[in-house]
């Protein structure tokens, strides 16, 4: 494989994605984009997390839902609660980093709303 096949392999990804989302957009119906979406922005945000050392033992957190650009993020405890609101801007800013490119991901988090606990509104996705 030479180095003029690497670019080409980058866009077969993009169309592949591309495909994946079209058929899923499809099949689930008019609520898919918003699902995907969700989907993506929860994916980002545990990867960022995950890379920050956000999520040590029994300290977690979870992004439930994204409403004009504020982001809920549920924690696990008030102490990483203070930590994820020193940290806020730069963590909106790094899951918009990882979902710039991706498939689907159309949310942008412009804030974070930081609730200690579990919602009452559970569920997957």
């Amino acid at each position: 494989m030479g180095a003029g096949d690497r670019p080409s392999r980058p866009s077969s990804v993009e169309e592949a994605a591309s495909a994946v989302q079209r058929a899923l957009l499809t099949c689930i119906g008019p609520g898919a984009a918003e699902q995907i979406a969700l989907a993506q922005a929860r994916l980002a945000w545990q990867e960022v997390t995950d890379e920050a050392g956000l999520t040590r033992g029994p300290m977690h957190s979870r992004l439930t839902r994204v409403t004009n650009g504020a982001a809920r993020i549920e924690v696990s405890d008030a102490m990483l609660a203070g930590e994820l609101r020193l940290r806020a801007d730069a963590l909106a800013w790094a899951a918009n980093r990882r979902m710039q490119d991706r498939p689907g991901a159309s949310l942008r988090i412009t804030s974070l709303t930081i609730v200690v606990g579990r919602g009452e509104r559970g569920g997957s996705l």
